[in-house]
This record gives structure tokens, C-alpha cells and sequence, in this order.
């Protein structure tokens, strides 16, 4: 239901060019198509694109981490809070800012381990499990450091490799490649407000031109307020669905393979990322 409405509000069937939209969420569900035909699955992006693995993730809220950037050369944390309060936690958009940081800044290798060198006084230890800083107590609203740890990045690392894992098989099913799309369609509350240049950075988005992503905001509510307030558009809704073609992800063979390939930061195959720099500092 919720992807049929966003299929309607985005118009994406009534369209020549082949599109993509992705309802990013716990769960990923994502419809590829254009007026001629329409493709979809689903499959579990996972809670850490949610904020809701690490132990400073939060729901977006005031005084929750956004955005994360690391300047270069000096390796200082900037950070923006929601409402600019002293920072809590970090919400999904946040942490993906945050592990694209650190890795254009050197402090994750490719395998999402983090590089001690790189990483300095705030890397540290507990329990013999490495975690970052990202907030030193003082100046955190808890009065506790703030920080992500080893174990955080490695689900983040899941559930990204899972998002461009769906995106590249539902692409490859119909002959397709991630970068053959005209526009991306990126709906959710927590798609409004991820950066898609740090989710190219890790690999969870494909390597597209900046103007090709196109945000939605809540697509299912759009739709849903779309169907009710204009004549005609339940017969549409019939008409979309009896359209799609579901891909069922649990049986195919290629997706364990490709998932393992983009396990990595950004991928296995840099050449599918030639925006994401190969040669970081530390």
C-alpha cells in the first residue's frame, strides 16, 4: 500500500524514462518501472539506517546529530543538532553522515575497520571493542561521551551493502545498471533527510549526478491524501497494481553474491563509484 501510493504521488507511471523509488526504511521497498511496465521487492534495509543500532541512536528530535562532517587535514568533528541543542544522539542520517567521514578522512579502511593512526585520542577501548568518540562528554547533553563503535559500523556496513544490493538486482533483472537511472526517487521520513553524497561515500546509494536524486518526503501520505481527494484515482491505483511485478529477493541466487561484494567501503569495484576518492589521507 505504501508503495503503491508513492508510485502515484511521484507519477513515475505515467512517465517515458525508466525510474527508480525507494521507500527507505526499516525495511527497503523499492519499485523500478516507467509508463510500460513496473518492478518491485522489498527486503530488509535494517535499523541501522534508522539510528536505531548504535547506542547514541536516536529518533530525529531535538538535540539528535544530523549531520557530521570532519574537516580535512585538521581531522575536527563539525556537527549539526536538530534544534541546535547540545547534541544526545544521532539519528540515521547522522550516522551515515559520520561512517562517510570517516572513511573519506581515513579513519575507516575499506573493510569499515577503524585505522588507529587515523583516528588518534578518540579511539578507544571497552571491554577489548573499539569505539570513536564523536562527542566528548563535556560537551554532550548527557555528560556521557557520545561515540560509535566497532560493532555499530559493522551493521551499518550490513545494512548499507543490503540497500545497494536490492537497488543493483532489481536493476539487473530487467538489463539495467544502478547508474542507467534517470531519476531517484528517495521517499521516507528517513530518506527526506539523508545526504545522498555520503550514502554514495559508503556505497548504499549508486554513484548518480546530484540532481538525479529527487526527495519525497512522506510518498505514502501524499498518495494516500491524492487518492481521496481526487475523482478517479482508486480506478489508477487498480491500474498500478495490476501492473507491478514482484521480484522475490529470497530466491535469487545472484543476491547473496552481490551483497558480499558490497560489504566493503564503497564496494569491491571502486569503478562503480568513480565520484567516491580512492586515495584518503591517513
Amino acid at each position: 500500500g505504501d508503495l503503491m501510493a508513492g508510485i502515484l504521488y511521484a507519477g513515475m507511471h505515467k512517465t517515458e524514462e525508466t525510474a527508480i523509488l525507494v521507500d527507505v526504511g526499516t525495511n527497503a521497498e523499492v519499485v523500478l518501472g516507467n509508463s510500460n511496465w513496473l518492478i518491485a521487492c522489498a527486503g530488509a534495509a535494517g535499523p541501522a539506517l534508522e539510528g536505531g543500532v548504535t547506542r547514541m541512536g536516536m529518533l530525529a528530535g531535538p538535540g539528535v546529530i544530523d549531520k557530521v562532517a570532519i574537516q580535512a587535514g585538521t581531522g575536527t568533528f563539525e556537527l549539526s543538532t536538530i534544534g541546535n541543542a547540545r547534541p544526545k544522539g544521532i539519528c540515521g542520517s547522522g550516522l551515515i553522515d559520520l561512517a562517510a567521514h570517516l572513511f573519506l578522512s581515513g579513519m575507516l579502511d575499506i573493510r569499515g575497520k577503524f585505522v588507529p593512526e587515523a583516528c588518534g585520542a578518540r579511539l578507544k577501548q571497552e571491554a577489548g571493542l573499539p569505539y570513536l568518540v564523536a562527542v566528548p562528554a563535556d560537551q554532550s547533553a548527557t555528560g556521557r561521551d557520545l561515540f560509535v563503535s566497532q560493532a555499530d559500523i559493522d551493521s551499518l556496513i550490513r545494512s548499507k551493502a543490503a540497500m545497494y544490493t536490492i537497488l543493483e538486482t532489481i536493476t539487473a533483472s530487467v538489463g539495467m545498471l544502478p547508474r542507467d537511472l534517470a531519476t531517484f526517487y528517495v521517499a521516507g521520513t528517513f530518506g527526506s533527510f539523508i545526504d545522498p553524497a555520503s550514502a554514495i561515500s559508503i556505497g548504499m546509494l549508486p554513484d548518480l549526478a546530484p540532481d538525479t536524486f529527487k526527495v519525497l518526503g512522506n510518498s505514502s501520505l501524499e498518495g494516500a491524501a491524492q487518492l481521496l481527494t481526487r475523482p478517479g484515482n482508486l480506478d489508477e491505483i487498480d491500474r498500478i497494481r495490476d501492473r507491478i511485478t514482484y521480484l522475490e529477493l529470497n530466491v535469487n541466487q545472484e543476491f547473496m553474491n552481490r551483497f558480499s561484494a558490497a560489504k566493503f567501503l564503497p564496494h569491491t569495484d571502486p569503478a562503480l563509484f568513480p565520484s567516491v576518492p580512492v586515495n584518503r589521507p591517513g
